[in-house]
């Protein structure tokens, strides 16, 4: 596992009135009444960060389906370029939010369903899925602005 380092910002505005920012997670902490308070919260949100993991179960699309334009040219773009043929397959995600680590039983299920109930799973920390959400964000927001 590397090395990470946060920076904690404190923000004393007032008198009774303490948030402290994480950066590097997006966190700012609600305002409390003393400092103790504020960096207990943020020591939480460092914690759920470090511990909050995504159980992933990808099922493949069986049946062809009208893809849209963008899509079809980003077919021909790596087909011309090289990359792949064709399209290996589609796919369709269900994402869950781990409520603790797994257990060896509840890993040892879903290694047994594994190509039965759905095609593979993987599991993936709260920034990665922040990540895919900004991307998935940014592609809609292009999809949705106007050709100039």
């Amino acid at each position: 596992m590397e090395d990470t380092t946060y920076t904690l910002n404190i923000r004393h505005p007032s008198k009774f009135v303490y948030e402290v920012t994480i950066p590097e997670m997006g966190v700012t902490t609600q305002s409390t009444v003393n400092l103790d308070t504020a960096l207990m919260l943020a020591g939480k949100a460092i914690e759920k960060h470090l511990t909050t993991r995504y159980l992933i179960l990808v099922f493949v699309d069986q049946q062809e389906y009208q893809q849209p334009d963008l899509r079809q040219q980003a077919v021909l773009g790596v087909a011309e370029l090289g990359i792949a043929p064709q399209v290996q397959r589609r796919e369709r995600h269900l994402v869950f939010e781990l409520a603790h680590p797994l257990t060896k039983e509840q890993a040892r299920w879903l290694d047994e369903q594994d190509g039965k109930l759905f095609d593979r799973y993987y599991t993936k920390d709260e920034m990665e899925v922040a990540l895919n959400a900004l991307r998935e964000e940014v592609r809609g927001n292009k999809e949705a602005a106007p050709d100039e």
